[in-house]
Parts: C-alpha cells; sequence; structure tokens
C-alpha cells in the first residue's frame, strides 16, 4: 500500500508577508472554527494526517534550522511506499523571529493543522504558542526550545518537547567549568532573549549554589549586532577566568571575530546553540579548544536515523536533527491513534504512543507503528533522540549531554570529549 503524500511547502518570507491582518493579535483569530473532539474524521488508515512545520530557515539560526527542517520531514517520506494513510504537511519559516513564528502559526491554525514539529528557538515557541497554538487547541512538539519557562506555561498540555531543558543543561556546564576547567570565576554572555537569559540564570545559580562559584557578571548579547566590544569590556571588567558564551551560530561569529586574539588568555565554555563546525570558517582565526556542551542523541533508534538521514541528505546528522525526527515521528503516531485532526485528541494521545503498555515502535519499525495506531493498537515509541518518555509537564526526562570542543582536524570541525548523564 502506498502514502498519497500532499506536499505543499511554504516559501517562509512570501507566504507569511500576507498573514498581517490575521496574526496581529488574538482578536484576529476569533473566527477561527477549532473543531470538538467529537467530529474528528475518523479512525482506520482510509484519512489523512495534517502536520504543520515551524523552523528557522533563515535568520540568526538559519544554518542549523534547514537541517532541523530536513529531519522532521524524514518520517514522511520514510514511510510514503508502505503505509495507506495520507500526510499532508506544511513548512513554515520562522526567520528566527517571535512576530513572524506568531504569523506562520496563524496560518497553520488557520488552514487546519492540528499539529506542529516546532518551532525550535525558546522564544518564538513561547510566543507562537501562547499568542495562537494553546488558544486553538493545537498540539505542538519542539525539537530544539531548551527554556525552563516553557515547563511552567500553563499550556493545557498541548506543549511537548524532545529537546532537554536547559535547567539540566545548565548543571552540566557549571560541572564542567569547576572540574575540567578548574575555574572559580565566570562571566556569561547571553543572546538577549529567554533561552539566553534563563541559561544564564541557570547557570550561575549552579555555579554559585553546588560549585561555590562566583559569576562577576551577565552581560546580554543583542541580535544581529555589529560589534559586541562593549559588551566584552563588561564582561571582561572584573577579570573572570571563564566566560560562558549562550547564543547562535551568527551571534557566536561577531562574538568571536570581536574577541580575536583575547581567545587566547581566557577560557570560553559554549552552550547547544552554538555548536556549529561551520563557525571555524566565518572566523578569521581558530576555535580550536572552544568547549561546549549540548543534548545527546542517545535513543535505540540513532544508527538508524543516521543512515537514513545521510541517505536522504548526503550529510552527517547535526544538532537537533534527531530530535526534529522524533517529534514528527511521535506526533503521527499520536495522531494516527487519535483517529482525528483535533488537537485535543492528539494531545491525549501523546503519552499513549510513548509509554507501556504496547507494541514497542522505533524509527526503523514506524510505518509498522502507525497502521497499529490507526487501527487503535497500543505502540510504544522509542525514538531517535532518546528512548523518549514526556513528564506531566511533556518534558523530555532522559537527559544525557555531549562534552565537546572545537576541532578543525575533526569531521565537521567537532570532536566529542565526554557523555555526561544528570
Amino acid at each position: 500500500m502506498s502514502v498519497r503524500l500532499k506536499r505543499r511547502k511554504l516559501l517562509s518570507a512570501a507566504g507569511v508577508a500576507g498573514l498581517s491582518g490575521l496574526a496581529g493579535c488574538l482578536s484576529s483569530f476569533s473566527g477561527l472554527d477549532v473543531r470538538d473532539a467529537d467530529d474528528g474524521d475518523g479512525g482506520g488508515t482510509d484519512r489523512t494526517l495534517k502536520l504543520g512545520i515551524m523552523q528557522p530557515l533563515s535568520g540568526d539560526l538559519g544554518s542549523v534550522g534547514e537541517p532541523i527542517r530536513d529531519a522532521s520531514l524524514l518520517p514522511v517520506s520514510q514511510v510514503e511506499d508502505e503505509i495507506d494513510l495520507e500526510i499532508e504537511y506544511e513548512v513554515v519559516d520562522t526567520e528566527t523571529s517571535p512576530p513572524t513564528g506568531v504569523q506562520g502559526a496563524a496560518r497553520l491554525v488557520s488552514e487546519g493543522y492540528p499539529m506542529v514539529n516546532g518551532p525550535a528557538a525558546s522564544d518564538v515557541t513561547l510566543q507562537a504558542t501562547q499568542q495562537v497554538l494553546i488558544p486553538h487547541r493545537v498540539v505542538s512538539c519542539s525539537p530544539s526550545a531548551t527554556t525552563p519557562t516553557i515547563t511552567a506555561l500553563n499550556d493545557a498540555g498541548l506543549v511537548f518537547r524532545t529537546a532537554l531543558s536547559d535547567s539540566l543543561q545548565a548543571v552540566v556546564l557549571a560541572e564542567q567549568a569547576m572540574t575540567d576547567l578548574g575555574h572559580e570565576t565566570a562571566a556569561t554572555m547571553y543572546v538577549n532573549n529567554d533561552y539566553g537569559w534563563q541559561l544564564s540564570q541557570s547557570f550561575t545559580q549552579a555555579f554559585r549554589s553546588t560549585h561555590d562559584g562566583t559569576v562577576s557578571a551577565q552581560v546580554p548579547l543583542n541580535e544581529e549586532s555589529d560589534s559586541y566590544a562593549a559588551a566584552i569590556d563588561r564582561a571582561r571588567a572584573d577579570d573572570p577566568d571563564l566566560l560562558v558564551v549562550i547564543g547562535y551560530p551568527e551571534t557566536g561569529t561577531q562574538l568571536f571575530t570581536d574577541l580575536g586574539d583575547d581567545l587566547d588568555e581566557i577560557d570560553v565554555l559554549v552552550t547547544d546553540g552554538l555548536r556549529d563546525g561551520d563557525l571555524q570558517d566565518e572566523v578569521d582565526r581558530s576555535l580550536d579548544g572552544i568547549r561546549g556542551t549540548a543534548p545527546l542523541v542517545g535513543g535505540p533508534g540513532q544508527e538508524f536515523f543516521a543512515e537514513q538521514y545521510q541517505a536522504a541528505y548526503d550529510a552527517e546528522p547535526g544538532i537537533f536533527t534527531a530530535h526534529a525526527y522524533d517529534s514528527t515521528a511521535v506526533l503521527l503516531l499520536a495522531n494516527a491513534y487519535a483517529g482525528q485532526n483535533d488537537g485535543t485528541a492528539i494531545r491525549n494521545a501523546m503519552q499513549t504512543v510513548t509509554n507501556e503498555p504496547g507494541e514497542v515502535i522505533e524509527p526503523e519499525t514506524l510505518a509498522e507503528g502507525l497502521e497499529l495506531a490507526a487501527q487503535g493498537e497500543p505502540v510504544e515509541y522509542q525514538g531517535a533522540s532518546s528512548a523518549l518518555s514526556f513528564d506531566e509537564n511533556g518534558d523530555a526526562i532522559d537527559a544525557t549531554f555531549e562534552y565537546w570542543e572545537f576541532d578543525q582536524s575533526a569531521d565537521g570541525g567537532i570532536s566529542e570529549i565526554d557523555r555526561v548523564t544528570t
């Protein structure tokens, strides 16, 4: 049996631009029809699953957003010749911008998409979910929004993520700063949004309370700045031993350029948003030796996913790509099990398709899992990024991090130092 795919791709900049009348404020959506769970299109395999994908194909996260988008689409192409469900999807470019993300979410809601893979950036996720997706009972599952703020959202149980909360990454950062690098004083420089601020705060708390360290300054970095020289001076005013940099590739390019030869005088520790080997080509000096942390891919389906991604895109998987694959996979399974394109019903099925009891489904057997779920059979998805269990807040709870460093001699410009479990 074959999948009949309706592959409608939204060309981001042009498509979103026409949504200003739809997404200016919540009142703009008052006329949209939010369907009741009882009005679904029925179960079985003779139906269409509708999936929205919101990823940053441009803006500060554009360099990592495209591979995340590709991984989000991989489950769809993987099962196209194996099952008899239609999968209709639409991709929107959030441009790493909260207002654009809100507009993109509005378009997906207006076109009846009940579930969304994404958004990616924490700030975009917070705005798009609170202004659009939650009010209209659309389920979202982000592969890369890591701010602790998401945990406490009043979200009616609709917001999930396969990425790990930064409250866990902060503990690992503080541990490496003290035990591996041996520093007792640090300053943070963070991209000026919720992701950056929350991670800076969490690192500071962990460094002080657990290791009796001192954080002398927490300095925000405005995105798309032409220079961070003044911010660097503020961060280094009290001569800290370590700079903890929390940002994205474009931010890092400018910051490391401005630091220049000062990188030889001070240790730098970075976070997952800067795990991009291409930064070596963007900065006019070696970044070798700069270390960082990032959520580690370690699910039972990791190897199969990596092989499929390489075959489809002729590239190695990158940061959050396995998480993106899992976000799509679990949303499709939940939709199939729910038997209808209704956000509330899909929300109710998210825990069902990731927990016992049920047939264990991994990425390699996703097509079989979709058929079983569509027939109302319980399944337990174990993913590429992790075994993938959600807690009561929709957070993934399997926590293993990679401790890595920039290394021009390594494939992809990154080498792994250690693996840390919290």
